[in-house]
């Protein structure tokens, strides 16, 4: 017997118990359902935040000292002397608010050394405007979101920005700065990063910040590594070194970290979509072991005219496989399009004062779709196997004499 007369069989038979065979694709499809939809959707936000912490530089190093403890320049030159640095330099941040048109927005507000910003972060681009020189006090670098609403412009080069700053002092003590910068540069559209927005943010000179706003502490040191081997060493070495005065970030290891909590997130929906297939098997079984016992009779004449244990076999199992390939194809295409679905609300993450929203695409790759795939017709299979197994068993002459 051909494998186009066994495909041609077992369709036939399931298209004769329609309703069944529906129902029970039914029940086969909502474990690729899920898979897809689910793994898609978070599998890809992680790449997408894997990738901007990525593009936020992998070699930087961020340390910031704790409440009872002040960075001064000796602590930058330690970290320029430790082996694999490339470079270290102070920075200051605060949050601020600057109005646009009638209405005021919040903006993150980072003073640091311009150079040494694109050289730690080389996915940074400007779209207009040059870089200012650290002596330009008055001049700063602009985020893609402040300077367009929309798609119109709300800044050109040029022009002055007021921002208001906001501190709240020990003690409770609110104390408001206002600051006036002009345009000189405005970056390219980034995209939203879970721990640093440039879109939203204002750059100026750490020289600017110290004059116009009087810093006197910094807010903490950025290190760039030689290279992204150098990392652990650095961020190791800092902690053993200083203990709890300071808090020692690295880009790499948060990307790391967003990697094995999205693996953990993948292994979880992959567990919880085993209960689905395990449904589906029984689901299987059931609607194969009803076909066997409502067809005793026809396998009895098959077997009388010659048909052997393994032919009656296959052709039992071959029809819990279609049912499971039609369930596959019906899951995975539901699944794409339910996962696309859910990333198009996208993914808001708070940040502070500010919320930061993520638009990802799903990760549907062809390595979840065939494992789906290979998951369900295993389904197929096993769920048909002893239902298949009893069919091959059945004596003919007892089959002919089934009522």
């Amino acid at each position: 017997m051909y494998l186009s007369d066994i495909v041609r069989l077992a369709v036939k038979t399931l298209l004769e118990k329609r309703t069944r065979a529906i129902l029970t694709i039914i029940g086969i499809a909502i474990g690729p359902l899920a898979m897809i939809m689910i793994n898609g959707v978070t599998s890809g936000y992680s790449k997408y935040i894997v990738e901007q912490i990525q593009g936020l530089g992998q070699n930087l190093i961020v340390v910031t000292p704790t409440e009872d403890y002040e960075l001064t320049e000796s602590d930058l030159d330690f970290f320029k002397s430790l082996n694999g640095v490339a470079d270290a330099v102070p920075f200051y941040t605060t949050q601020g608010r600057i109005r646009v048109g009638s209405e005021e927005k919040d903006v993150y507000v980072y003073a640091v050394d311009y150079d040494f910003l694109f050289k730690a972060i080389p996915s940074l681009e400007v779209r207009k405007g040059v870089i200012p020189s650290s002596s330009d006090i008055i001049k700063c670098i602009i985020g893609y979101d402040i300077a367009y609403e929309d798609n119109d412009r709300v800044y050109e080069l040029g022009d002055v920005v007021s921002i208001e700053i906001i501190n709240v002092k020990p003690g409770g003590k609110v104390e408001i700065k206002h600051l006036n910068l002009i345009v000189s540069a405005i970056l390219e559209k980034y995209g939203g990063a879970a721990f640093l927005n440039p879109d939203q943010t204002i750059f100026m000179s750490l020289e600017s910040a110290e004059r116009l706003l009087g810093v006197k502490d910094w807010a903490g040191i950025l290190i760039l590594a030689e290279d992204p081997i150098y990392v652990n060493n650095i961020t190791e070495t800092i902690n053993n070194v200083y203990g709890r005065n300071v808090n020692v970030i690295s880009f790499l290891a948060i990307a790391e970290i967003a990697s094995s909590i999205t693996g953990a997130v993948n292994f979880m929906t992959f567990a919880a979509s085993l209960a689905a297939f395990a449904v589906a098997v029984a689901g299987v079984a059931a609607t194969m072991i009803t076909s066997v016992i409502e067809r005793t009779r026809e396998i009895g004449v098959m077997k009388a005219l010659g048909f052997t244990d393994g032919q009656v076999l296959i052709l039992i199992i071959s029809e819990g496989i279609i049912m499971s390939l039609i369930g596959a194809a019906i899951g995975i295409s539901l699944g794409s399009i339910g996962a696309y679905i859910l990333s198009s609300r996208g993914l808001t993450i708070s940040s502070g004062f500010t919320e930061i929203v993520i638009n990802a695409p799903p990760d549907i790759n062809i390595y979840n779709i065939s494992l789906t795939t290979l998951m369900t017709i295993f389904i197929g299979i096993i769920g048909s196997a002893f239902p298949a197994y009893r069919a091959a068993k059945i004596p003919p002459a007892m089959a002919l004499r089934y009522e």
